[in-house]
């Protein structure tokens, strides 16, 4: 990387603002908190405050980096999920429960899918607690009516 002349600080002054790499950077993106930045990204940062400074160019190198970073942290999170989830239920009759398409989880599982969000999601919290979880889905499709209206009713239906 060529030597650029240092730029001023909004927050502290310091005329420190010069594009840097460095590990551990986090950043939120789309719905997770603190997706890891590539450490290879330099990012123009005050090296007396540490603030960053995103600039247009920055920002598309950032995106195509943080795109790819994000799919691959949804495809290991929907691994870990399915492994902790099928330790106590089929693969194929997790699918039917999830109205996924038969070999789905094994795709996802052999890193050959890009997982959507939303099931990530609905996978960590039947990973959470699987038992009570799968039992309380396995009612849920058995009812014809799906959950009663009150909640006072739902809840105790769901126990």
């Amino acid at each position: 990387m060529s030597q650029e002349a240092a730029r001023k600080c909004v927050k502290c002054g310091g005329k420190t603002v010069r594009k840097r790499m460095r590990p551990g950077r986090t950043i939120r993106y789309r719905n997770m908190n603190a997706l890891a930045v590539p450490e290879d990204i330099p990012i123009p940062t005050c090296s007396r405050c540490h603030a960053e400074y995103i600039d247009a160019e920055t920002a598309a190198v950032l995106e195509e980096a943080l795109r790819a970073a994000y799919r691959r942290a949804l495809q290991q999170r929907a691994r870990q999920a399915i492994d902790i989830v099928t330790s106590h239920i089929s693969q194929r009759r997790l699918e039917l429960l999830l109205g996924l398409s038969q070999g789905y989880l094994s795709r996802l599982r052999a890193g050959a899918g890009n997982p959507s969000p939303e099931l990530v999601s609905h996978l960590a919290l039947i990973a959470h607690d699987p038992a009570v979880r799968l039992q309380e889905l396995e009612r849920y499709w058995a009812h014809p009516d799906g959950l009663p209206e009150h909640p006072a009713a739902a809840a105790a239906y769901l126990r």
